[in-house]
């Protein structure tokens, strides 16, 4: 199923007398709300959801970070307008110190590149825009002239270096608990993207993808996050495993033929999502650093908070979320889309309107946008991009575009695929 978040809030956490949980403390900063255990040893990271957690003895407390919730900066409308108008995809600054590494390793010039993307490591806040962050792994690629930049980089990336989230998916009994956990609270990480895992008979597909179509290119991000993943399964499935197919939504990618540190397996492109196809039964291995004391109570923590977390987002940036979502599979209709955010139809319109915004025109931005990067990176037709879309004929995509961009669909994929 996919990592979307749930109309209502995940259950509380349970507190029987038989837990071994002595401690667990999870407070956000400026709401006072806390949830509090008592305990032992604590580990402290750096990043916007600073966070200690708790299995067995050990003592845990989740700082979801520094946005105000909701519920208290409700007395403060134009404080949390202005929020909403700067609103953009974060991503947390720790997660940067793998592929600086990496970079610098393989001979980049760290300081030049930093300057050129805006990423000084020294001046960073606990959270970086994710959009800076996946224009750094293009430049990387680009300046090293390595083609599997971002894939090599998921090979040496360390999930401590998330905080104690990475820490307890590497701590999970087994794999499907872990990959379980990663997709439920994967925005406590990143913002604005989809973590899925299916299980369709005997195979597992685990998705992943940046909603946000602005974020555009963002081919070493996605092989980079698909190496992580393919990191994690081999850590349980043994050295030689390999995947049974790898799914990238760009147009061509290096990786398959790069023996050294590839999947070794076949990948196919322009794919809906960049996923990982694996045998199912791989999801009962243990985790090599399993510690399984109360791993459902640690995992329902998060889960409450990432939910948390997900609606302090403005209402519009929520309904592109999900608009994106359910591009070219699911029915794109208003009810629908305010029914997932938990919200009536009416409410849904009078909340977007607090915003200035309309949901026609959110849905129009998505498609269009959408449109423009099938065009130009697909060889998808004109009318099989304007069935993608749910239009009803192609002429009424072919109108749309034109009304917006300026030149037909033909007009502006020969345009741009001459530039």
């Amino acid at each position: 199923m996919a990592a979307t978040a749930p109309a209502g809030p995940p259950p509380p956490i349970a507190t029987s007398k038989s837990s071994k949980v002595s401690s667990i403390r999870i407070f956000q900063r400026g709401t006072g709300r806390r949830l509090q255990y008592s305990g032992g040893q604590r580990h402290n990271i750096s990043g916007q959801n600073r966070l200690w957690a708790s299995c067995g003895e050990r003592d845990a407390q989740i700082d979801l970070g520094q946005t105000p919730d909701s519920t208290v900066n409700s007395a403060n409308k134009a404080s949390q307008t202005a929020m909403h108008a700067i609103y953009s995809p974060q991503i947390v600054a720790s997660a940067l110190t793998d592929p600086f590494r990496v970079y610098q390793e393989l001979g980049g010039d760290f300081e030049g590149l930093g300057n050129a993307s805006g990423m000084n490591p020294l001046d960073m806040d606990e959270t970086i825009s994710l959009s800076k962050y996946v224009a750094f792994f293009e430049k990387a690629a680009a300046d090293l002239r390595h083609p599997v930049f971002g894939w090599e980089v998921g090979t040496h990336f360390d999930l401590h270096n998330i905080g104690a989230f990475g820490e307890f998916i590497l701590e999970a009994p087994t794999l499907g608990a872990a990959l379980s956990l990663f997709k439920n609270a994967f925005s406590l990480v990143q913002s604005d993207s989809e973590l899925a895992l299916q299980v369709e008979d005997d195979e597992a597909v685990l998705n992943y993808r940046i909603l946000d179509l602005d974020i555009w290119p963002r081919a070493q991000d996605s092989e980079m996050t698909i190496s992580v993943f393919h990191q994690l399964i081999k850590s349980v499935a043994g050295k030689d495993w390999r995947p049974t197919l790898v799914s990238i939504e760009h147009e061509t990618s290096a990786i398959w033929n790069d023996a050294r540190i590839g999947p070794r397996c076949p990948v196919q492109y322009n794919a809906p999502a960049n996923s990982l196809r694996f045998p199912a039964r791989l999801l009962d291995r243990p985790m090599a650093q399993a510690k399984a004391e109360n791993h459902n109570d640690v995992s329902r923590a998060f889960l409450r908070h990432a939910w948390q977390q997900e609606r302090e987002a403005p209402v519009s940036a929520r309904v592109r979320r999900e608009i994106v979502r359910r591009l070219g599979r699911d029915e794109l209709d208003q009810t629908i889309i305010a029914a997932a955010l938990g919200l009536s139809r009416r409410t849904l319109r009078r909340r977007l309107e607090d915003e200035s915004k309309s949901f026609n025109s959110i849905l129009s931005d998505c498609r269009i946008r959408f449109s423009e990067i099938a065009l130009r990176e697909s060889g998808k037709s004109v009318s099989e991009i304007s069935d993608y879309l749910g239009y009803s004929t192609t002429s009424a995509f072919e109108r749309a575009f034109k009304s917006r961009k300026g030149l037909t669909p033909k007009q502006f994929r020969m345009q741009n695929r001459s530039n």
